[in-house]
């Protein structure tokens, strides 16, 4: 399987120049190298500002990366609910062709509790993962002369159900963890058929994955008469995931040739460490984090090199007047950037990944809000033959407020 792997980096990512761009499956073409296309869980509100969520610290809505910055959440309420869903439209550039595809789905969705004052909640479920690219490469030429049509493509990913919690050991001053289940499937295929006959054959790997994980998280607050200082931190250490990979070759008439199942070890985690800071008040919010994944450390079959990557995000949201009486005094408007380098290296040849952000949070009267988000992101290049991805999403949350169990006074 590591050959098909082989031919699938050298056909697509090397030799696409030579073919016509044919994605007939929205996602990242590099998406065909390791886990696929790594997600960010941040919520609609977090990704309007860029993607910074480590050290914010909102009483407005619920933190999905740092549990420990939740402990604010809600002021008078103890139940929230959000839920997200996402579309977009990528570009996908050689040197000699460009093709845009589409592509939508769940963002996410999570719901943040209250245990006491100081002892809070948060369960979710979250793509991590996804795959998704079908390039067709035709004319290429086998071992023994003949003349073959390609065709390599690849699809699923993986998701990430999260249960993470915080409490206040000290004023201010929070701990907190996330117990992940990460499952799920990776379909990897090459389909060749010859020219000059009927002559065909089918490749396929499914690879099962999946993982119980456990990261930690703090939180620090500095108060002010006007302001707030927020800082946050997230560690997670180096994982390797559980699975099995089933390796299946099929003829012209889709019957079973080869059929082979292995346990897969070669998928594994970086270990990641990272850190924001915040600056809060009632009008605005100002948000800067910095993440590190230890890519160099991890093997990964199908690629020779991996690169440490770099995270930088900022973020700022403005919201005029809360309690004011006109409705567009309420609404809150975000701004955001973020680039990080790729962790992969293809033939001496690595990129970044950067995007600007945009986002409104439009209040309900049934304590609750809308939130939309929009995001330009920029990924590869078109340096040495390979793909430059440019892609415009929205997306589009609600977010529901309310106050359960509470005990009735009687006067």
């Amino acid at each position: 399987m590591t050959d098909f792997k082989l031919n699938v980096v050298v056909a697509i990512l090397m030799g696409v120049t030579t073919s016509s761009l044919a994605q007939n499956k929205a996602g990242s073409a590099y998406s065909m190298f390791g886990l696929g296309e790594l997600q960010n869980k941040a919520t609609i509100q977090n990704q309007g500002m860029g993607f910074t969520s480590i050290g914010l610290n909102s009483p407005y809505w619920a933190n999905s990366i740092n549990p420990a910055a939740n402990t604010e959440v809600g002021g008078y309420y103890t139940h929230m609910f959000d839920f997200g869903i996402y579309y977009n439209q990528t570009t996908y550039t050689t040197s000699e062709s460009s093709e845009k595809l589409s592509d939508g789905g769940l963002s996410q969705m999570s719901y943040w509790f209250r245990f006491n004052n100081k002892w809070t909640g948060i369960v979710g479920i979250a793509p991590f993962s996804k795959v998704g690219y079908s390039i067709q490469k035709n004319n290429v030429v086998s071992s023994q002369g003949n003349l073959y049509n390609v065709k390599y493509s690849g699809s699923g990913g993986l998701n990430e159900i999260y249960f993470g919690q915080g409490y206040e050991v000290l004023p201010n001053f929070t701990l907190g963890a996330n117990l992940r289940f990460i499952t799920g499937s990776i379909l990897h295929q090459e389909g060749a058929v010859s020219t000059g006959s009927q002559e065909s054959f089918l490749v396929s790997q499914r690879t099962y994955l999946h993982k119980l994980n456990l990261d930690f998280s703090l939180n620090y607050k500095i108060r002010r008469e006007k302001f707030a200082i927020n800082i946050g931190a997230i560690y997670d250490d180096k994982t390797s995931l559980n699975g099995n990979a089933t390796t299946e070759l099929s003829d012209i008439d889709e019957e079973t040739i080869y059929e082979e199942i292995d346990q897969n070890n070669d998928y594994t985690l970086p270990q990641k460490a990272g850190l924001g800071i915040s600056l809060v008040s009632n009008k605005f919010m100002l948000a800067a984090d910095v993440e590190f994944n230890e890519w160099s450390n991890v093997e990964m079959s199908d690629v020779d090199k991996l690169n440490d990557t770099w995270r930088y995000a900022f973020g700022f949201e403005f919201t005029p007047n809360r309690q004011g009486l006109l409705y567009a005094s309420n609404i809150s408007y975000r701004l955001g950037y973020y680039i990080e380098n790729s962790y992969l290296d293809i033939d001496d040849t690595s990129f970044d990944k950067w995007g600007i952000t945009a986002g409104l949070g439009l209040p309900l009267k049934t304590h609750g809000a809308i939130n939309i988000s929009y995001h330009r992101k920029f990924n590869g290049t078109t340096s040495n033959s390979l793909i430059y991805e440019t892609t415009n999403e929205i997306n589009l949350g609600i977010s529901i407020r309310d106050l359960w169990f509470a005990r009735k006074k009687i006067k």
